[in-house]
């Protein structure tokens, strides 16, 4: 049965691929590289520990990409619209790829500091570029997984990056692993040129404004996707920065756990996506971030091996295909025009989540330890959600 289950899941992903054009997928490809190079950089405290940087330091250096590619989106993202999707990516691609190579030649904190500062305006340029891209090239019968398979692209670097980059940096030092990750955005750069440079828009260059950005995002329906998008990302975080160091304490190891999370994401995007219809999409993305948060809560009581498997396969699960539906219930078909804006507001949402209230709840499990940290986050999902959801169901 579940052979069979896999080859017509394989045979509908396959037609649904044909259905796709050329520039989704090679802006799909592009992606893929481009996050092998950004998710090596998470091996970056290395080298700087190497250099003998403190740890406040440290969090400095790392913690400023995020800040820039979260404060610079409202801007970039408003040029992605007005300049095109695929001449931002090339100038972004460009930018990651001086600025990830730069690192060979300088070990001075401030000069670092700017490097990390283009690193994240270059992220947030290239990723919404190429989002924007892929959705506009579906149309409405395949878009729901279009976006799962595009998003699917960004899962499996999270694994090749830090792993093949840390084999590189112990049998060869660190300038020939700055050279090995900017390589993957030069990989990109060459399949980006082959994305169609077509002029979709019909609004005039000079209409376009930053003020747009936020009136894009003021209806309703966009406020509460965003909300949702914001709340999902919050446990991300969490669980994302902590579950090393939980698990540490209790004498386990966090690599089943990302093995785990990797596989089942990439599984459930590129096969499981076409299989939950449209209708009230929105509330099931809902009753996903309540099974989501509600694991959250019993995260704590993992101890051992298997409730390592059992927690990471739930918790993969139900956060799989919140990110993707989102992005297809907020960008629409119709949405071309301002697509670069609103992928800009998603990811700002998701960095927000992901930064900001990582702080907070990484402040309370440093006050009152990890069961209280995991359970306040789980339970202010929670309540959001269920009033989102009683909200809907109510309109």
């Amino acid at each position: 049965m579940m052979t069979l289950f896999v080859k017509v899941s394989l045979q509908s992903l396959l037609i649904n691929m044909i259905r796709l054009n050329r520039d989704f997928i090679f802006a799909t490809i592009a992606n893929c590289f481009f996050f092998i190079n950004f998710s090596s950089f998470f091996l970056l405290p290395l080298f700087l520990d190497n250099l003998q940087y403190d740890k406040f330091q440290i969090g400095v250096l790392m913690g400023s990409f995020g800040i820039s590619s979260i404060l610079l989106t409202p801007i970039t993202s408003t040029l992605i619209d007005q300049y095109g999707k695929r001449l931002s990516g090339i100038v972004a691609l460009v930018l990651m790829i001086i600025s990830s190579s730069a690192y060979c030649i300088t070990t001075n904190f401030y000069f670092l500091f700017a490097l990390r500062i283009i690193q994240g305006a270059s992220f947030s340029v290239f990723f919404n570029s190429t989002s924007a891209i892929a959705s506009d090239n579906l149309d409405k019968g395949n878009r729901k997984q279009g976006l799962s398979v595009y998003f699917a692209s960004t899962i499996f670097p999270y694994f090749v990056g830090p792993f093949f980059g840390e084999i590189v940096i112990i049998n060869y030092g660190f300038i020939n692993f700055f050279i090995f990750s900017s390589s993957f955005s030069v990989i990109a750069l060459l399949i980006i040129f082959n994305v169609s440079n077509l002029k979709v828009t019909k609004i005039n260059n000079d209409d376009i404004n930053f003020s747009d950005f936020f009136k894009i995002i003021s209806d309703q329906d966009s406020r509460k996707y965003l909300l949702t998008n914001f709340l999902s990302s919050s446990g991300f975080g969490i669980i994302m920065n902590f579950v090393a160091i939980f698990l540490k304490e209790k004498g386990l190891k966090s690599g089943l756990f990302f093995l785990i999370y990797s596989c089942t994401v990439t599984f459930f995007r590129l096969f499981l996506s076409n299989y939950i219809s449209e209708k009230n999409l929105f509330s099931k993305v809902l009753l996903m971030l309540i099974a989501f948060s509600s694991l959250i809560f019993f995260f704590p009581t993992v101890n051992s091996v298997e409730g390592i498997i059992i927690f990471s396969f739930l918790f993969s699960s139900s956060y799989a295909l919140i990110y993707p539906f989102l992005s297809a219930l907020l960008i629409k078909e119709n949405s071309i025009e301002n697509s670069g804006r609103l992928f800009g507001a998603l990811n700002s949402t998701f960095g927000l989540g992901v930064h900001l209230m990582t702080f907070l709840f990484g402040y309370l499990i440093h006050e009152f330890g990890f069961n209280i940290g995991f359970q306040v986050c789980s339970l202010f999902i929670l309540i959001f959600a269920i009033y989102i959801l009683w909200q809907e169901r109510k309109g």
